[in-house]
């Protein structure tokens, strides 16, 4: 079995304000008349193997099927203070990890990606998207893509991660966040080798997994994922709007 984790900590002092200025969190910004964070839960709640959701978030979230803990400063604390409400049951190593931004998830594509995961044997699995695919998916969608000498893709908003590969996760997001302003000190952490083929787009998927995994010290791979909606998150006004147009009720006749 596996446990689903929500990170929503984030308070609406950014981007989204201008769009949403009576919610204190983003978590709690509306699509179709629920909070943003509620689809999220939804999904992972769906998938047939997580036996519970914990969320890391606003208090005032009310979201059922999901226990709410209060979210720390930041990413790594959020994700402690959620796996200290998850405890340490040995019937639950495995956990699906979701940023609470993305609430175009869905249950099917999570279910597909857990059994993905499971199957290679991964310690961790990350889920990827292919640039046409969002783009087909979502035209004109505006995504952050990395380009690899097997193609364009931007990042999922989720991950799997076995209970064994948590704290060298944590660690690693720990160091990254810290070092993010010192290009000399990431070069340090991930190679110049890796770092330079990045750069000229000459970097092969195979290479940056077997690299992670190195570092990490664990079996990771990414996932390429056919669902474009693994891909968006709400970053701005243009991603609310994208979102809430997805999520929203059809006009009549229309399916």
């Amino acid at each position: 079995m596996a446990i689903g984790i929500v990170l929503a900590g984030r308070p609406n002092t950014r981007a989204l304000r201008a769009a949403a200025p009576d919610c204190p969190w983003e978590a709690l910004i509306p699509i179709a008349g629920r909070p943003m964070t509620a689809y999220v839960v939804e999904a992972l709640a769906a998938v047939k193997d997580v036996q519970r959701v914990i969320v890391a978030g606003p208090p005032e979230l009310r979201v059922p099927g999901a226990v709410v803990v209060a979210p720390g400063a930041g990413v790594v604390s959020s994700w402690r203070a959620a796996l200290a409400a998850a405890g340490d049951g040995d019937d639950a190593q495995e956990l699906l990890v979701s940023a609470g931004d993305a609430p175009l998830l869905r249950a099917e594509t999570l279910e597909r990606f857990l059994q993905s995961c499971r199957t290679r044997g991964l310690a961790l699995g990350y889920p990827i998207v292919e640039r046409s695919v969002c783009q087909q998916g979502f035209p004109g969608v505006r995504r952050t893509y990395v380009r690899l000498a097997n193609g364009s893709f931007t990042g999922g908003n989720c991950a799997y991660v076995h209970r064994t590969a948590v704290e060298p996760c944590l660690e690693l997001l720990d160091r990254v966040h810290r070092d993010r302003k010192h290009p000399l000190r990431l070069a340090r952490l991930f190679g110049w080798g890796p770092l330079l083929a990045l750069a000229f787009g000459r970097l092969r998927l195979e290479t940056a997994e077997a690299a992670a995994g190195a570092l990490l010290g664990v079996r990771a791979a990414a996932w390429i994922s056919p669902d474009a909606g693994i891909g968006v998150d709400v970053d701005d006004a243009d991603d609310l709007a994208l979102c809430r147009a997805a999520l929203g009720t059809p006009a009549p006749g229309r399916g």
